[in-house]
């Protein structure tokens, strides 16, 4: 994209960030609020905007090659001895 692209999208994204807060902030004030239902739709919203500022707005950072974010290292090497739901490995087979 270009720099102007960019801006554009950036802009976009904002955007639509406070048209979401501008919603969770609407049920977080209403009559109702205090209602499960209210106060769920209130942080789905809150999490949407956080989510759209994450994946879009902040810098992202190089990822560290020497670390897997796939697969957590307790997981990783089966001659560790457990297995993903703690079972013991025996001949490389999980029982």
């Amino acid at each position: 994209m270009t720099p102007r692209e960019q801006a554009a999208f950036a802009a976009g994204i904002q955007a639509a960030r406070q048209a979401v807060m501008t919603a969770a902030v609407t049920i977080e004030v209403r009559d109702d609020a205090r209602e499960v239902r209210q106060q769920a739709a209130a942080a789905a919203l809150h999490g949407l905007a956080a989510g759209l500022k994450a994946a879009f707005l902040d810098p992202r950072a190089e990822p560290d090659p020497t670390t897997s974010t796939c697969i957590p290292p307790a997981f990783a090497d089966p001659d560790e001895g457990t297995g993903a739901i703690g079972s013991v490995y025996e001949n490389g087979v999980v029982g």
